[in-house]
């Protein structure tokens, strides 16, 4: 009797990290993807002025999750572009931007999770005016803080819909998405 619950034990001491493997590895690898939406810049518009400080965003996104609760994602944004008018003058602003983030994921059931991310992205902006006395241009960049937060619905074993809200911090512009991530 003593031998067989032994064996039991054992047998079941193997089978542990087996299914444990397997979980993982069904939880793990590269993914990547899209999501459009519409991105909003923080400001108020002066006095005299026509403002549009939002407009449609788009990024594409690829990552590594390294475990069920933890990714590390790189993303590329196309931040969209504002406008300004009023006595004459006319501006426009575009931005893009690079990110690379840690993703941290909350299993909820089967098919859901939510999730955070935190990073740092870097923004460059082109900017543009034209007035009576011709046109300005102007580009910059900098390096910022990227955060947001998310949910994610599993369609197949590889494919989820995916919907975020970010911030990137410096530039003050929010964006609000819906995608597509596809796990190999």
């Amino acid at each position: 009797m003593k031998t067989k619950i032994v064996g039991a034990v054992c047998a079941a001491a193997l089978a542990l990290p087996a299914a444990t493997f397997a979980q993982s590895t069904e939880e793990t690898g590269v993914y990547i993807g899209g999501s459009i939406g519409q991105m909003e810049a923080e400001g108020t518009c002066p006095a005299g002025f026509t403002c549009d400080l939002k407009d449609t965003a788009w990024k594409l996104f690829g990552g590594y999750r390294v475990n069920r609760h933890l990714a590390v994602e790189g993303s590329y944004f196309n931040l969209g572009e504002i406008r300004l008018s009023g006595g004459g003058v006319s501006a426009t602003g575009e931005g893009d931007s690079w990110s690379l983030a840690a993703v941290g994921i909350l299993p909820v059931g089967s098919s859901f999770s939510l999730f955070g991310k935190a990073g740092v992205a870097k923004t460059e902006v082109e900017a543009r005016a034209t007035g009576p006395g011709g046109t300005v241009v102007g580009n910059g960049d900098q390096t910022e803080l990227h955060f947001g937060a998310g949910a994610m619905f599993s369609i197949s074993r590889n494919l989820s819909l995916r919907g975020e809200w970010e911030r990137f911090e410096d530039s003050e512009v929010d964006m609000i998405s819906i995608g597509l991530q596809y796990r190999f």
